[in-house]
């Protein structure tokens, strides 16, 4: 595997391993009794912002996955640690948010990003074939 074939070390994936590993290892702190942790579940609003800046940080600034991710991030704050109703009457700040960052995906087109096809074996080389009736480097019988 070279440089260019190696995924990026900070991915969504990797956010979310690390998360499901933090909430055991919160969760078995609590139920051992060690520590009263449940809250500091109250910031879970933190692991979706991880997954939305890996998102970014994978696919580009422009990534809808990202902003969405950060978008219910920030949902999750402001409904934690705001005061009450400010969710209620902030709301419409997110569809503006969205109507950005659709606008700029479309002023500035992002490339696609090719699937790699599992249920395909790759194709050969076409100068090496086992077609007999073709032009190819190997010994004829």
């Amino acid at each position: 595997m070279n440089a260019q074939e190696r995924p990026p070390l900070f991915s969504a994936k990797l956010v979310f391993g690390l998360t499901v590993i933090a909430l055991g290892l919160i969760l078995t702190a609590d139920s051992l009794h060690w520590y009263d942790a449940w809250h500091l579940l109250t910031w879970w609003p933190l692991a979706l912002t991880a997954f939305g800046l890996a998102r970014l940080a994978q696919d580009g600034p422009l990534s809808l996955r990202g902003h969405i991710w950060l978008g219910l991030s920030m949902a999750g704050f402001i409904s934690q640690f705001g005061p009450w109703g400010l969710l209620e009457r902030w709301w419409p700040v997110f569809l503006v948010w969205g109507g950005i960052v659709v606008t700029l995906r479309a002023i500035f087109p992002q490339p696609k990003r090719t699937r790699k096809d599992k249920t395909r074996p790759p194709s050969p080389n076409p100068g090496v074939s086992g077609d007999p009736e073709t032009d190819s480097p190997q010994v004829k019988p």
